[in-house]
């Protein structure tokens, strides 16, 4: 199975305020309505609560079922998740449509494959089509992957390599868990230096195998 490697590429500084300047401003339309989830997510909590302890009068063994579990905050918060998607789900998606969301990341593919690696890039994690690949010897690895500055080359340009996170796509005071930022990948690389060992240690195994088929061959295996 061929091993691949996929390495988000850093927004640029213009990039960066495209995608803040569209992010806070859909923040200022959105916000009213996430304030109206969470007063309805309260409201529900409220209700749930005095229809329970109203039970108390009434039925005292009920009561004390109800009370059994997590079942009150669980309830109340499926209620503010569904209220969510049904609220702030399409709206999200009409403004996206509307002030057109900016270009997902760059994401730079490095497959090894024999002797050689490929480069390619693509445009977000998943649906969009690859570039032409560029071929590199997997001996020549410096011409192609820069780990001082962090930084792979493709196409004749050089790319820093890196998470497009909400600390670096927004000012200081715009920083909220909540802003809109590119999606990232669990798994992937983001450190040149490790892809290199990656890639070497790729090298050091192939010299092994050819090694020991040349031995087996001397040796009549």
């Amino acid at each position: 199975m061929t091993e691949s490697y996929e390495l988000p590429v850093l927004f640029t500084d213009d990039e960066c305020k495209a995608y803040a300047a569209w992010g806070m401003k859909k923040e200022k339309v959105l916000m009213p309505f996430a304030l109206i989830t969470i007063l309805i997510y309260m409201v529900a909590t409220v209700l749930v609560v005095m229809k329970v302890w109203g039970v108390r009068e009434s039925d005292h063994l009920l009561f004390q079922m109800l009370l059994w579990g997590d079942w009150i905050p669980e309830l109340t918060g499926a209620l503010a998740f569904f209220m969510t998607i049904l609220l702030l789900g399409p709206l999200n998606f009409i403004l996206d449509k509307l002030w057109k969301k900016p270009a997902e990341p760059m994401w730079l593919c490095v497959v090894p494959e024999g002797g050689t690696v490929k480069v390619t890039a693509v445009r977000g994690l998943e649906g969009n089509p690859r570039t032409p690949a560029e071929i590199y010897l997997l001996t020549e690895l410096e011409t192609f992957l820069n780990p001082a500055d962090n930084t792979i080359c493709y196409q004749k340009k050089w790319y820093r390599i890196g998470e497009n996170t909400i600390e670096n796509i927004y000012p200081p005071e715009k920083q909220h868990p909540w802003m809109d930022h590119p999606e990232n990948k669990a798994s992937g690389i983001i450190d040149v230096q490790r892809l290199m060992e990656i890639l070497k240690g790729y090298e050091a195994s192939l010299k092994a195998a050819r090694k020991e088929c040349e031995w087996m061959e001397k040796h009549g295996g």
